[in-house]
């Protein structure tokens, strides 16, 4: 039974025959990425040819219940396709997987009409779901409307996808509570600055948003969680726990892609030490332990990704089993994260020298891995899972109350 009773049920997930055609669908597509993705990435141009082969292959809708225009697949069918796409682009995967979080977001924290908008707009018209939640930047204002609409006013410094969006998410603290709201990214006074200058992933449509007095009408603030039966404090915060979940699918994607693309190098190449590889016990060893970690991590990753379907849809989900999930969660992230950076950093050790050359382009999978692993550092996920080990303390869902009232302080010159 659906935890809030909504008229369409998502996630359903489709027979495993059909989901094998949409495997070979996303591997069509990651096949046309792959080909172009060193190009690409010292382009660093907004992707929208790329988000278009999302649409047109039909990926964008696959979680969008049937009944809006998508196919229905499950989170656990949602979340693989995103790895195999973000194993032979990183940058694409990792917008494609936001853009799957954002729906989730949705359906978690919308009503049913709110939801049923999006949805709509993604599995019928094609929408690609974009966000920006860093509300706690200094000098961002938000004033109260007396109809319960706000005004934004001020710079949002990171943000990923904006300029693909059909509809934003957007979030804000007001009175010491975090806002959500859905916004068209036509809104007036909006605008993307295309300003990010990182490491990587350098394709994302990332940088600061400016509100210039964005209005963010009563209708268009989530309000579903005030409506949900059981534990409301739970249920907000699963929509964090699915950020982090999606966060260990892409880094096995990328740590995935990373194998890939040095196996095949390695092959066709060898080694200038010992030109068949297959007779390099050194290879041998370290490929096959590389394997074996994504393997498991990958292993982890689907077994997390059943328990949090089941906590979306339990209407009596308990302290006790949420904070399960979340060091469940917490655990794929601490070895999804140690996986990719390892990876990404061993494959060159493996081809030596030559591993450098810009054609090669196997720093394309570290800069990616090396950048997002630092927007949720391994140290909070292990000091969870230590607190739990050491001290049977499960985690509880955060209060943003602490980060609406910490002091405004300026943050250092990012890019």
């Amino acid at each position: 039974m659906d935890a809030r009773t909504a008229r369409v049920r998502p996630y359903r997930g489709v027979s495993e025959t059909c989901f094998a055609r949409w495997r070979e669908q996303a591997r069509a597509v990651a096949g046309d990425l792959a080909r172009t993705a060193r190009k690409r990435d010292r382009a660093e141009a907004i992707p929208h040819e790329e988000i278009g082969w999302l649409r047109e292959s039909g990926l964008l809708g696959f979680a969008t219940p049937t009944e809006f225009g998508g196919v229905g697949g499950s989170l656990g069918q949602t979340l693989e396709l995103g790895r195999i796409v973000a194993a032979a682009d990183g940058a694409i995967g990792r917008l494609l997987l936001h853009h799957y979080s954002n729906g989730v977001r949705s359906y978690i924290l919308g009503t049913d009409e709110q939801w049923e908008l999006i949805a709509r707009g993604v599995g019928a018209r094609g929408w690609f779901q974009g966000s920006v939640d860093n509300p706690r930047d200094a000098g961002f204002r938000v004033v109260a409307r007396p109809d319960g609409g706000y005004l934004l006013s001020g710079i949002q410094a990171f943000a990923t996808d904006v300029a693909l969006a059909g509809h934003l998410t957007v979030g804000f603290f007001y009175d010491g509570a975090l806002i959500q709201g859905q916004i068209p990214p036509d809104r007036s006074g909006l605008r993307f600055h295309d300003d990010r200058d990182s490491l990587g992933p350098r394709s994302t449509a990332g940088g600061g948003v400016e509100f210039d007095a964005v209005s963010v009408e009563p209708h268009e603030v989530l309000r579903g969680v005030a409506d949900f039966p059981g534990d409301r404090a739970l249920r907000e915060g699963l929509h964090t726990r699915f950020g982090q979940l999606m966060f260990g699918h892409l880094y096995l994607g990328i740590a995935t892609g990373a194998l890939e693309a040095a196996a095949a190098h390695v092959r066709e190449y060898g080694r200038a030490t010992n030109p068949v590889p297959t007779e390099d016990p050194r290879h041998l060893q370290l490929f096959g332990r590389l394997s074996a970690t994504v393997t498991a991590g990958t292993a982890l990753a689907e077994s997390a990704t059943l328990d949090f379907e089941r906590a979306l849809f339990d209407p009596d989900l308990t302290a006790e089993r949420w904070g399960a999930l979340a060091i469940r969660v917490d655990q794929l992230e601490s070895v999804a994260g140690e996986a990719v950076l390892e990876a990404t950093h061993q494959i060159f050790q493996a081809i030596g020298a030559r591993s450098t050359a810009a054609g090669v382009g196997l720093d394309l999978y570290r800069r990616n891995a090396r950048t997002h692993t630092t927007h949720d550092p391994l140290p909070y996920r292990r000091r969870e899972i230590g607190a739990f080990v050491l001290d049977g303390v499960l985690p509880a869902p955060r209060s943003h109350t602490d980060l609406a009232t910490a002091p405004d302080k300026p943050p250092p010159t990012l890019w």
